[in-house]
Protein backbone atom coordinates (compact mmCIF):
# COMPACT_ATOMS: atom_id res chain seq x y z
CA UNK A 1 0.00 0.00 0.00
CA UNK A 2 2.73 2.26 1.20
CA UNK A 3 4.77 1.95 -2.64
CA UNK A 4 1.65 2.73 -4.37
CA UNK A 5 1.09 6.28 -2.49
CA UNK A 6 4.81 7.06 -3.52
CA UNK A 7 4.21 5.78 -7.10
CA UNK A 8 1.15 7.91 -6.81
CA UNK A 9 3.09 10.89 -5.58
CA UNK A 10 6.15 10.36 -8.45
CA UNK A 11 3.71 10.00 -11.24
CA UNK A 12 1.78 13.61 -9.59
CA UNK A 13 5.44 14.98 -9.90
CA UNK A 14 6.11 13.84 -13.09
CA UNK A 15 3.39 15.45 -14.71
CA UNK A 16 4.14 19.11 -12.91
CA UNK A 17 7.09 18.78 -14.05
CA UNK A 18 5.98 18.24 -17.78
CA UNK A 19 3.42 21.25 -17.08
CA UNK A 20 6.16 23.03 -16.16
CA UNK A 21 7.94 22.32 -18.46
CA UNK A 22 5.74 23.21 -21.44
CA UNK A 23 5.14 26.54 -19.58
CA UNK A 24 8.34 27.60 -19.88
CA UNK A 25 8.85 26.55 -23.56
CA UNK A 26 5.80 28.74 -24.33
CA UNK A 27 7.09 31.53 -22.48
CA UNK A 28 10.48 31.58 -24.08
CA UNK A 29 8.91 30.97 -27.71
CA UNK A 30 6.57 34.37 -26.87
CA UNK A 31 9.52 36.27 -25.68
CA UNK A 32 11.67 34.84 -28.81
CA UNK A 33 8.72 35.81 -31.08
CA UNK A 34 8.66 39.50 -29.83
CA UNK A 35 12.28 40.24 -29.58
CA UNK A 36 14.12 41.48 -32.33
CA UNK A 37 17.26 39.54 -33.68
CA UNK A 38 19.68 41.89 -32.50
CA UNK A 39 18.95 41.70 -28.85
CA UNK A 40 18.16 38.42 -28.38
CA UNK A 41 21.55 37.66 -29.93
CA UNK A 42 23.09 40.25 -27.99
CA UNK A 43 21.20 37.75 -24.61
CA UNK A 44 22.78 34.68 -26.17
CA UNK A 45 25.92 35.45 -26.49
CA UNK A 46 26.22 37.12 -22.99
CA UNK A 47 24.57 34.08 -21.64
CA UNK A 48 27.64 31.60 -23.04
CA UNK A 49 29.98 33.76 -22.63
CA UNK A 50 28.98 32.99 -18.91
CA UNK A 51 28.98 29.32 -19.08
CA UNK A 52 32.14 29.26 -21.43
CA UNK A 53 34.34 31.44 -19.45
CA UNK A 54 38.02 30.65 -18.50
CA UNK A 55 37.54 30.71 -14.86
CA UNK A 56 34.22 28.84 -15.21
CA UNK A 57 36.04 26.06 -17.03
CA UNK A 58 38.67 25.66 -15.14
CA UNK A 59 37.05 25.25 -11.82
CA UNK A 60 36.91 21.80 -10.63
CA UNK A 61 34.08 19.74 -10.08
CA UNK A 62 33.85 18.81 -6.40
CA UNK A 63 31.16 16.02 -6.26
Amino acid sequence: MKQNSILNGLKEAKEINLRNNFEYIDAYSAYVIKTDNKTWSRGQKRFLDILYTKKRRSKKIRV
